[in-house]
């Protein structure tokens, strides 16, 4: 979304994980034993450098719908080279740009972090969510209780995960799980679907 697209090899790529969604998606296998809730992920993405998602999923049945910087844009925009669409293509660029990631979520205020998070529970028919927390971005600490209070309101488990981005000095990858399984087993009263995965090895990683 940066580049608006002038990359020809993003384009390629894209087509291709489509490809591999749509295969997997006809043949609706099951990709864990149990798919017990299912979570809107919102917040800063540390997930993607640890397999969250994916642990998520595996270790207590949580099915992550969606995450933050994928709910960019909802809109529909010219994808077809037309004289009408050229013109158009200014506009749909301009879009993009002014709502790209972290900028429309982070910069808006109580609508486009609070408002749209439980619009997109809705959407979705979420029964959870999870709701990253910088601990060093203090933008968001004001409205701290205000994400717990509409979540109580609407019945919605909601967990916190602390994380440093990629600090493992400060909360480390089994300290950013530990917080779900904490939550999972006291709140939920829930058991894993595989205990072999609450506690992993990092000694590797970094």
């Amino acid at each position: 979304m940066a580049i608006c697209g002038k990359v020809p090899e993003f384009e390629t790529a894209d087509r291709r994980l489509m490809k591999l969604a749509e295969k997997a998606y006809k043949k609706r296998k099951m990709a864990a034993p149990e798919y017990r809730h299912r979570a809107i992920v919102w917040g800063v993405q540390s997930h993607y450098y640890m397999d969250f998602l994916v642990w998520l999923l595996n270790c207590w049945g949580i099915v992550p719908l969606t995450d933050m910087l994928s709910c960019i844009n909802t809109e529909m925009i010219a994808d077809t080279d037309t004289p009408e669409n050229r013109e158009q293509a200014y506009y749909d660029m301009a879009m993009l740009t002014e709502e790209m990631i972290m900028r429309n979520r982070t910069h808006g205020g109580y609508k486009v972090l609070l408002d749209d998070l439980f619009e997109f529970v809705e959407e979705f028919n979420a029964d959870m969510i999870i709701l990253w927390e910088h601990i060093t971005c203090k933008a968001l600490d004001g409205m701290h209780g205000l994400f717990e209070d509409k979540a109580r309101e609407r019945g919605i488990p909601l967990i916190w995960v602390d994380h440093q981005l990629f600090d493992p000095r400060v909360i480390s990858r089994q300290g950013v799980r530990d917080q779900v399984n904490q939550y999972m087993r006291t709140v939920m009263q829930e058991e894993p679907l595989d205990p072999t995965l609450e506690i992993l090895d990092d000694e590797n990683s970094w």
